[in-house]
């Protein structure tokens, strides 16, 4: 025996390095590669997904590509693969080998869908390869067939296949919505200065920017709503990166817009990069709400120094400035500075159309007294602003349920006061998961389904949208070392995606399971609006992955993801398939 392959899900986690599990050894009768077939149901505009794992007996190349496959390591062999479907006009496809990376626990677990055409595999280590099959919405319904095949060559022998896989797809009479479309409010929070350093150009150069336009096109093809605007320096004062000395890793955030005092002492203000940003967010799809970052809530770490700057100022906000007098940088230091620069934020928004869609930001503030006092102060220097504000605890909700109009509630609170939170009848309801919680989430050890089963809670509790700080907060060197911070952070609480070598960022398992997510809740949509009895219908839906009816109770002690949720990727696809179904016939 030279390979063994299977198939296996789209929500499919392998795992390597798990204490008495045998990596590497070949049975011949191993059950991951015990699937030959998978069968698949879309929609017309869809996606479809699956992976291809493959293990051999020696040192090899994986290829998923054209290129030839010669290797520094010797006369190594090489596995291609290669997806066929010849009955589909239109239809494309795509393949990466998937990367491993090291998980709290010292267990490797896939993660990573890389770009390269060809990896290199250790002896005997299984490998999983992500293939997606994009369907065009001109597809005619019906059953269509199609194969994996491998192929093994050696140096300049002639290929040889050595290996078959069959992929059926359903194909269902559902012109799928397309991400631009979507009303699923996802807001995941942009740290794009720690995109300029891990691609080492200039922050909000040329450069930088043709690199941003391929993070925004991955947000983009979420649905992403959220256009995050960093107004002032170091916001979250670098999540206290300085603390972590067995890690140094840089996650300080910096301000999009510049500001420089003229000799005759008024401050002037450059607000072209953060104008550009908001622009290029709108191309591709982003331009619901604009969050402003900075000017609420800073973090503060007196300690090390990271405190306020304007002692007749209620908050810590940290605003640069080049003062033409001397050539130097300075921060304002007083709140009559301060208020300036607020309104002259507040002016340019009014002047360019946009100020019923900016946010300002509030990230769990720690001081509710300051917060109060910065609110009231806007409403004098700013009044065209709303706040929103993520909030860890339920009790400053129900204390000043004014407050609760924009507000965002950690799912720890959530659930534990659903019905209160949802008496106050929120705008655009929405929750968030943070490095607190449990499950549903979307760490390296969390069960892929999780991911995907947040846009379902989401519609379940009858919520508009789903917030996740996290896309980009990455420590020093994410590919080699994503684990940071722990037990605090959990390995993939600080990112979604990883920085490539060629600008464009490398999309995750946890991503594709999160947009699979996302488009299942607009299927949902879709059926509340056209399917009569669309609510009995759904109840009975969700009840196959949500196993109980009122979320009151969740995180009691000695419970996990499985005592509340399913963890069958085959229910999801039962619901996927359903939601297809009854719109089919609506």
């Amino acid at each position: 025996m030279t390979i063994q392959c299977g198939l296996q899900s789209e929500s499919f986690k392998l795992k390597e390095g798990v204490p008495n599990s045998f990596d590497r050894v070949m049975t011949g009768n191993d059950p991951l590669f015990a699937q030959k077939t998978i069968r698949l149901a879309t929609g017309r505009r869809d996606w479809a997904a699956f992976q291809v794992l493959l293990q051999a007996k020696e040192p090899h190349t994986l290829s998923v590509g054209r290129r030839p496959a010669f290797s520094p390591y010797g006369a190594l062999p090489n596995y291609r693969l290669a997806f066929e479907m010849d009955d589909m006009d239109g239809l494309t496809y795509s393949m990466n080998p998937i990367g491993m990376v090291e998980d709290d626990d010292g267990i490797h677990k896939a993660d990573i869908l890389l770009h390269d055409e060809v990896i290199h595999v250790m002896d005997r280590l299984k490998r999983s390869v992500w293939c997606e099959l994009r369907i065009p919405e001109e597809a005619p319904p019906g059953i269509y067939k199609g194969n994996v095949h491998i192929f093994e060559q050696t140096m300049f022998e002639d290929e040889r296949k050595v290996a078959s896989l069959t992929v059926e797809l359903e194909v269902i009479n559902v012109v799928v919505p397309e991400p631009a479309e979507y009303s699923f409010q996802l807001e995941l929070w942009q740290h794009n200065a720690n995109i300029a350093r891990k691609h080492e150009v200039t922050l909000w150069s040329d450069e930088h920017f043709a690199i941003l336009e391929n993070y925004v096109a991955s947000l983009g093809g979420l649905g992403q709503k959220s256009v995050t605007v960093i107004a002032s320096e170091i916001p979250w004062s670098g999540q206290g990166c300085f603390r972590i000395t067995n890690y140094y890793s840089d996650l300080f955030e910096y301000s999009m817009i510049g500001v420089e005092k003229s000799k005759s002492g008024t401050f002037l203000y450059d607000f072209n990069p953060m104008e550009r940003y908001i622009q290029l967010c709108a191309k591709h799809g982003i331009s619901s709400i604009i969050d402003l970052f900075g000017l609420s809530g800073i973090w503060q770490y007196q300690p090390e120094g990271y405190g306020k700057l304007a002692d007749d100022y209620p908050d810590g906000i940290r605003v640069r400035y080049l003062d033409r007098n001397d050539g130097c940088y300075k921060y304002m230091r007083s709140a009559a500075d301060i208020k300036e620069y607020i309104a002259a934020l507040h002016d340019y928004f009014e002047t360019t159309g946009r100020l019923n869609e900016v946010r300002i930001m509030t990230d769990e503030p720690s001081d509710p007294e300051a917060y109060r006092a910065v609110r009231e102060l806007f409403a004098v220097v700013a009044p065209g602003f709303q706040f929103k504000t993520c909030y860890g605890h339920m009790e400053p909700i129900l204390e000043a349920p004014e407050q609760a109009r924009n507000s965002v509630v950690s799912a720890g609170c959530l659930f534990k006061h659903l019905d209160d939170f949802k008496e106050l009848k929120v705008d655009n309801p929405m929750w968030y998961v943070a490095c607190d919680i449990a499950y549903p989430n979307t760490f390296i050890h969390s069960h892929l389904l999780e991911s995907r089963l947040i846009p379902h809670l989401t519609a379940f509790m009858g919520f508009d949208g789903f917030l996740r700080w996290n896309y980009t907060v990455w420590p020093d060197n994410p590919r080699e070392r994503i684990r940071y911070k722990y037990p605090f952070f959990s390995a993939g609480d600080t990112n979604f995606v990883y920085p490539g070598n060629d600008g464009r960022p490398l999309l995750t398992l946890r991503y594709m399971n999160l947009r699979r997510g996302i488009q299942e809740f607009e299927l949902t949509a879709q059926v509340k609006q056209r399917c009569h009895d669309a609510e009995g219908r759904l109840v009975e839906l969700w009840s196959k992955i949500i196993k109980a009816e009122k979320l009151q109770g969740l995180y009691s002690p000695g419970d996990s993801f499985s005592t509340w949720f399913s963890d069958e990727h085959e229910d999801y696809e039962a619901v996927r398939k359903a939601l297809l179904e009854m719109l089919v016939n609506a």
